[in-house]
């Protein structure tokens, strides 16, 4: 069985970069810029990875948990549960509060955005 998200282009343009890339995932449901991964319209769900997290951290530079939880939508537990694994992986450094990416985050980011495309 394939991993790779079956997409569709739409008649759309994504509001951060202007390109008229963007498909919709047949899986989740999301509507997404190719170009530069911008989410433009996500399903309402609870879960949250560490890619979502990793996004909104890229493009925001450092947020704190209350900014992370309303731009992901996601729980209190399952936020935090998945940033202390990111800490421990040492994907994410927190200082006073406050969530960035460390230099080993935006690497594998980076790797896991040519993934999710087939790069």
């Amino acid at each position: 069985m394939s991993h790779r998200r079956s997409l569709r282009f739409a008649q759309t343009t994504c509001p951060i970069c202007g390109s008229k890339e963007v498909a919709r995932d047949d899986h989740k449901g999301d509507l997404l810029c190719t170009n530069c991964g911008h989410i433009i319209v996500r399903t309402e769900t609870r879960a949250v990875g560490k890619f979502d997290i990793a996004q909104h951290l890229k493009r925001n530079g450092k947020m704190n948990f209350a900014n992370l939880q309303k731009a992901t939508g996601a729980s209190e537990d399952k936020l935090l549960g998945v940033l202390y694994s990111m800490v421990e992986m040492g994907y994410l450094s927190e200082i006073q509060g406050v969530y960035s990416l460390t230099k080993k985050g935006q690497r594998w980011y980076r790797q896991r955005l040519g993934q999710e495309w087939g790069y």
